[in-house]
């Protein structure tokens, strides 16, 4: 049985995390089939967007228990950088927009894979769960990034010190995901955006992806200058010129990533 399932509708793709026994836990296996399932999306030019969600009740349980995994001591570091920090990087810096969505529990390094996409939707019965500092290890999977960037350092502290279990209505209201929906409503409301984002324009979407993590970091002068850069290859896409042209012709533009 595979243990990322990856299906195509259209231009979207569905990666769905498929270790319902482990609450989709992070085991080496499950992790080598999801960075494969992952640069195979990003590489195929038929996809244009990817849906991340996962099996069963649970979205991601964080790191598998056991195998040994406590015993490894300071070797532990080297995994997290072989196998977890790339999936990480990957899902963050993707040219095609990710959709997560959370059906289930997210915990420990779970959260990091949730929060790594660009739009996450959370079913109501999700919650956010950095369990970490219950087991006496500390925040991984980009949490310590993630969350401090969306919901601020005093939440993030209070969460990460004390691994108490975040609601998804909650995760919504401090803009931790972008939407908090019925359950039953989870995947068909993740999919509509995907397929929206689908019919965007593919290069203007990855270049605003990179705006908005450059930005970040940068100052409002350099901040500014990039923009007018990016700005200008933009300008001189078929795609400008397609969407100024719907635009005028009040119709539905029909973008081919030109």
């Amino acid at each position: 049985m595979p243990l990322v399932l990856s299906e195509r509708e259209g231009a979207v793709a569905r990666l769905t995390l498929n270790d319902p026994k482990s609450y989709n836990s992070l085991g080496l296996d499950l992790l080598g089939e999801f960075n494969a399932a992952l640069d195979q999306a990003i590489a195929d030019p038929a996809v244009r967007v990817i849906l991340l969600t996962g099996a069963g009740k649970g979205f991601c349980s964080g790191a598998q228990f056991g195998a040994g995994i406590f015993d490894q001591g300071d070797a532990v570091g080297a995994m997290m950088r072989e196998r977890i920090s790339p999936l990480i990087e990957t899902l963050h810096a993707s040219p095609k927009p990710v959709v997560t969505a959370v059906n289930g529990a997210a915990a420990g390094a779970g959260v990091g894979v949730a929060l790594a996409g660009d739009i996450v939707f959370a079913a109501r019965s999700a919650r956010f769960i950095l369990s970490f500092v219950k087991l006496g290890a500390v925040l991984d999977g980009g949490t310590s990034q993630f969350l401090q960037r969306s919901i601020g350092a005093a939440r993030t502290r209070a969460l990460a010190l004390s691994g108490e279990a975040l609601p998804a209505q909650t995760a919504a209201d401090w803009g931790l995901v972008w939407r908090c929906v019925d359950d039953e409503h989870l995947l068909a409301t993740a999919h509509e955006m995907a397929q929206r984002l689908a019919d965007g324009p593919p290069l203007a979407i990855a270049a605003i992806k990179q705006q908005l993590d450059r930005a970040w970091a940068d100052d409002l002068a350099p901040a500014l200058d990039a923009e007018a850069e990016a700005q200008s290859r933009a300008f001189v896409t078929q795609d400008l010129k397609e969407g100024a042209a719907a635009f005028v012709e009040r119709r539905a533009p029909r973008f081919v990533g030109r």
